[in-house]
């Protein structure tokens, strides 16, 4: 149960990253490539943060932040490629980029669902076990105020030389594979394009929903008197 509970709290590697990188961080070890990268990200988010508190309560401000700050440091095309499974062989190159590209809008929007649950956890790094390597996993533990620590590991491999995130384990549940399993009944289901066509769906209907909250919220500021 307290699996579950953690792992749906922080539910999607869009969500597991950009929660992280807000999270106040103890590093136990001299700075490694990959920790490096984690630590910087989350300094440029948090002093955004830090600035202008009320971004947290701001969605479209935080899709930006999302876009400049977080998702290029993860590799969504290995994700795709483990979520997928045996599909991913069957897909056409244009069918693995538009899959890719709307499971990164899935995860994007979980994420602006649940990034308000944030309430002050710190986390800590451990020491790389070899830092010399292309492909590592950063250990972390998230010290939750009021409950237990949740044990959180990136998966990280180093393409051209840059760290990309390609997986997150949160209390040894991992995303890639949680998906995997979810998708690959729908794959059989409805097959790749249906598939495709059902996350453009919920993809349009959540970017629908976070228009509308805009319009509402600039409206209301429009009318409200200025004294």
């Amino acid at each position: 149960m307290m699996q579950l509970l953690a792992y749906h709290r922080f539910c999607g590697m869009v969500a597991l990253l950009s929660a992280v990188m807000l999270l106040p961080v103890a590093v136990m070890a001299e700075e490694q490539g990959p920790i490096e990268l984690l630590q910087h990200t989350r300094d440029e988010v948090l002093e955004i943060v830090r600035q202008d508190p009320d971004v947290i309560k701001d969605s479209v401000r935080l899709r930006e932040i999302a876009y400049e700050y977080l998702l290029p440091h993860v590799d969504f095309m290995t994700l795709s490629r483990w979520v997928m499974g045996k599909h991913w062989r069957k897909a056409t190159p244009e069918q693995r980029q538009t899959f890719a590209n709307q499971f990164r809008e899935l995860l994007l929007n979980n994420y602006l669902r649940s990034v308000t649950e944030y309430r002050n956890e710190t986390i800590d790094f451990m020491p790389l076990r070899d830092p010399n390597k292309t492909k590592v996993v950063v250990n972390g533990i998230i010290d939750q105020p009021g409950g237990p620590p949740v044990h959180v590991d990136f998966r990280m491999h180093s393409i051209k030389g840059e760290w990309l995130v390609y997986d997150v384990v949160v209390e040894g549940v991992s995303l890639a594979v949680t998906n995997r399993s979810m998708f690959s009944q729908k794959i059989r289901d409805l097959g790749i394009d249906g598939v495709i066509a059902e996350l453009k769906a919920r993809n349009a209907e959540a970017w629908g929903e976070e228009s509308g909250a805009s319009d509402t919220a600039a409206g209301q500021a429009k009318s409200s008197p200025s004294e």
